[in-house]
């Protein structure tokens, strides 16, 4: 799903992708599997791994190594599930599950260890030399603000108390629906709904 299509009737350069439009990827390193959400990679014509965004969930039923993305910034948080361990040069973290995502390089030696079953980890890259941005994952009430030449927003659990503010208009998403647009948006939620916010300028 390119950048440039638009759908419901919503203004040029924004679209609402449904959850069809995710597809199931294979790791890198073979170790497991991505639902793929949203990324620029059908806009380059090229092969799946073309992309220069991609927006990612991930369930990690095992410790296992990261796969290698050289030239990537990335940005993690645990989304489903009792958290998640990650080692970075012999030294562990614990991923956030709300607010600012942790960042890290894609040529980084990275182990992850979940806490528990039914872990899932949300995942967003960028190109580092083409884009800069960040990851947030919002659980709280009130407003937030996400500004870039990329904003995507996906509904892991959108109520309908949670209202998108985006180009003059006011756009509710629904859980497993996904908002991509270049502007100012503002997001308003209760505390039922569940958020991923990422965004990206370019360098």
């Amino acid at each position: 799903m390119h950048i440039n299509e638009t759908r419901h009737s919503l203004p040029q350069l924004m679209q609402i992708l449904t959850p069809e439009s995710s597809r199931t990827m294979p790791w890198v390193n073979g170790l497991g599997n991505t639902l793929e959400i949203a990324t620029d990679a059908h806009s380059h014509h090229g092969q799946s791994d073309s992309w220069t965004w991609r927006l990612s969930v991930a369930d990690v039923p095992t410790r296992a190594d990261f796969s290698k993305f050289p030239g990537v910034d990335r940005w993690i948080a645990c989304l489903h599930g009792d958290g998640m361990s990650i080692e970075r040069s012999s030294v562990w973290t614990t991923l956030p599950i709300s607010g600012e995502a942790l960042s890290f390089a894609g040529e980084e030696i990275v182990t992850g260890d979940p806490i528990g079953p039914n872990v899932k980890d949300v995942n967003w890259f960028l190109r580092r030399n083409r884009w800069q941005g960040g990851m947030r994952v919002h659980r709280e009430t009130g407003s937030t603000i996400a500004e870039g030449e990329i904003v995507v927003i996906h509904g892991v659990s959108a109520s309908a108390g949670s209202t998108i503010r985006c180009e003059g208009q006011s756009i509710k998403i629904a859980t497993g629906h996904t908002l991509i647009t270049s502007a100012r948006v503002i997001i308003e939620s209760d505390p039922e709904s569940v958020l991923i916010i990422a965004w990206a300028s370019a360098r």
